[in-house]
C-alpha cells in the first residue's frame, strides 16, 4: 500500500503507532546530534517547525516522502531510521529522548580520540552505575 495522506491517520487500535513513533524519535535524535533546529529541518522538508514537532512527538504520522527528504537533510540512509526497530519496538515503550544526553553525546563526538575522551567516557559509565 502506498503512503496515505493526510498524515494524521490514527494507528490501528488507537493510540500512537509504535513504528512511526520509533522512526520519528530516531529522526529527532539525529537532528539534535547534528545541532539542527526544528525550524531548519522543517524548512528543508518544506513544512513548519510546528508540524515537525507533531511528527517528532508522534502526534502525526510522518509521510514516507518526508522521511526520504529527512534522510537527505540529515545525511543518513533511509534505513537509519529503522535500525534496531525489531528489538526496540517489541520490548515495551521506548523511553523519551533526553535532549541533554543527546547534546552531551554531540559534544563528546567533537572531542578528539585520546586519553581525555576515554577518561570522560569511563567517568560517565562509573556515574551511571555507582555500585
Amino acid at each position: 500500500m502506498l503512503c496515505q495522506q493526510p498524515s494524521v491517520l490514527p494507528a490501528p487500535g488507537g493510540g500512537a503507532d509504535r513504528v512511526n513513533l520509533y522512526v520519528c524519535r530516531r529522526m529527532k535524535a539525529k537532528r539534535v546530534l547534528r545541532n539542527m533546529s526544528q525550524e531548519r529541518l522543517g524548512k528543508a522538508l518544506g513544512i513548519s517547525y510546528q508540524q515537525l514537532q507533531r511528527y517528532e512527538s508522534g502526534k502525526s504520522r510522518l509521510p514516507c516522502s518526508l522521511l526520504y527528504h529527512a534522510a537527505l537533510a540529515l545525511d543518513v540512509p533511509v534505513a537509519y531510521f529503522f535500525e534496531d526497530i525489531l528489538t526496540d519496538c517489541t520490548v515495551g515503550a521506548e523511553p523519551g529522548l533526553d535532549k541533554t544526553a543527546l547534546s552531551a553525546a554531540r559534544n563528546i563526538q567533537r572531542m578528539p580520540d585520546g586519553d581525555m575522551r576515554k577518561a570522560l567516557l569511563s567517568l560517565i559509565a562509573d556515574l551511571a552505575h555507582p555500585f
